[in-house]
């Protein structure tokens, strides 16, 4: 048995990103660097900004299916090439890929009440079968692979134990798929837009601004968050997307640095 000190090991993170939309969400991922980008069906964000020349031309995977996204994984593993970054884009079309693979392999295709939402047995079955997905994002992330899961925001109220109820932003996916992820994760970092309440009359206020990027790395009633690199609670990130990769990972890689 060795009991020396550990070394520090190299940063190689594993990341969520939940952000509100049009954010840029998908804009990080292409920015990252030597990304490949995996796209869940009907996600076709990428696509679109690359038409637009607003996103680098990097290697994007389209996944139809739950078995498609293994396999993709799979071969990821036994060669990534030069790739430095796997994207997922996004966690709730992955999760719907999920959910439709374990429905249909054992519950016969029966969404109802008599068959995968019977006592929410489908979640509970389905989150065994996400955490197949998580061991394989951890064999990239032993090979040096930094892991990227971009997750849409909702809102959804809190049922608070002690005191009044309020809402707050969550990822867009079912409870149980959360907590499996988001224990997972070296950080979950949630970004919004900065908006300045100008109050009217009878207590009411008006949103207005609006385009500067807000990054939060710490956990608040409003969203979850977490970071394991002892990121600032707050990052401002600018108006321009493109730009933002920069300002995260200067905060990832600041504690090495100093």
């Amino acid at each position: 048995m060795d009991l020396s000190p550990r070394k520090p090991q190299p940063v190689c993170p594993r990341i969520i990103f939940t952000a509100v939309e049009g954010f840029g969400k998908t804009t990080l991922g292409a920015y990252a660097p030597n990304p490949v980008i995996l796209m869940a069906r009907e996600e076709t964000g990428y696509d679109t900004l690359l038409s637009a020349g607003r996103v680098p031309a990097v290697p994007a995977v389209p996944v139809q299916t739950w078995e498609d996204l293994l396999g993709t994984l799979d071969s990821l593993i036994a060669n990534s090439g030069d790739r430095k970054w796997v994207v997922l884009d996004a966690l709730g079309g992955f999760e719907r890929l999920c959910h439709e693979y374990v429905c249909r392999r054992d519950f016969d295709n029966n969404w109802s009440d008599a068959g995968f939402l019977s006592y929410h047995k489908g979640y509970d079955v389905s989150v065994s079968e996400w955490i197949k997905m998580l061991q394989r994002l951890d064999r990239l992330n032993s090979k040096g692979l930094g892991i990227l899961v971009l997750a849409h925001a909702k809102i959804k109220q809190f049922r608070n134990p002690t005191g009044a109820d309020f809402d707050r932003y969550i990822a867009d996916c079912h409870e149980k798929t959360w907590g499996a992820t988001a224990k997972w994760a070296d950080a979950v970092l949630f970004g919004n837009f900065f908006t300045i309440i100008d109050k009217e009359k009878k207590g009411k206020g008006k949103g207005v601004g609006g385009t500067d990027r807000v990054l939060y790395t710490e956990r608040r009633d409003a969203w979850d968050a977490k970071n394991r690199y002892g990121m600032d609670p707050e990052i401002w990130l600018g108006i321009d997307p493109a730009a933002m990769w920069d300002g995260v990972w200067s905060q990832i890689k600041k504690e090495t640095q100093s």
